[in-house]
């Protein structure tokens, strides 16, 4: 289904270090990230192609910002030795996590509107459900205190610290919206710290 030619978003850098107009590719190769080139390139394919945006003009929660997310969920995975399965769950939360905000505010629930989407996304497709991928969704606008309690309820393997590592992935692309927006004592891992000054140049984009 999914093998038509690969996406590559074009990033424009003003930080030093970086070219400007550096593609992804560009950044792989000078950053070694060889590792996660192919992965990334396979699901922001398919976020760019067959994925569906409930709120069409937002400005701050596009496709642009769930490619981000995908790329630090995928440098998570590395620095946190996952499974290929675990990597896969956090990739397709990564690229549907967003699709039906109605609104670039808290909207409390998208996150379960999201995860029926994939749902439905799934049988449409006939491709295989994966649960933890619904339950990290369903739960990612929610606090941890209440979600952490109830996703362990489902006792799936790994759904509570892949649920972890997702959310401080998107958290780390807070930067979009200004140098004091990510709490950095709110990061769940160590691994995520590590990607703070990344996570910074990476949203100085033109």
């Amino acid at each position: 289904m999914y093998t038509r030619g690969f996406f590559v978003t074009l990033y424009k850098f003003k930080a030093t270090g970086y070219n400007i107009n550096m593609n992804v590719s560009e950044l792989f190769k000078q950053q070694n990230f060889e590792n996660i080139k192919d992965e990334y390139l396979k699901w922001s394919a398919i976020l760019e192609q067959d994925i569906t945006f409930s709120l069409k003009n937002s400005k701050d929660h596009t496709k642009e910002h769930s490619k981000r997310v995908l790329l630090f969920s995928l440098l998570m995975s590395e620095k946190l030795g996952l499974s290929y399965f675990d990597r896969e769950t956090l990739c397709i939360a990564s690229i549907f996590h967003d699709t039906r905000r109605q609104n670039d505010w808290l909207d409390v629930g998208h996150g379960y509107q999201a995860a029926k989407y994939y749902k439905q996304f799934c049988k449409d497709n006939n491709l295989d459900f994966n649960k933890s991928v619904f339950i990290i969704m369903a739960y990612h606008d929610v606090e941890d205190d209440t979600a952490i309690v109830d996703i362990d309820k489902f006792q799936i393997q790994n759904a509570t610290m892949l649920y972890r590592v997702f959310k401080d992935s998107d958290a780390l692309d807070r930067f979009r919206f200004g140098e004091d927006n990510l709490e950095l004592s709110m990061l769940r891992f160590q691994e995520s710290k590590s990607l703070i000054n990344f996570a910074r140049c990476l949203n100085l984009m033109l």
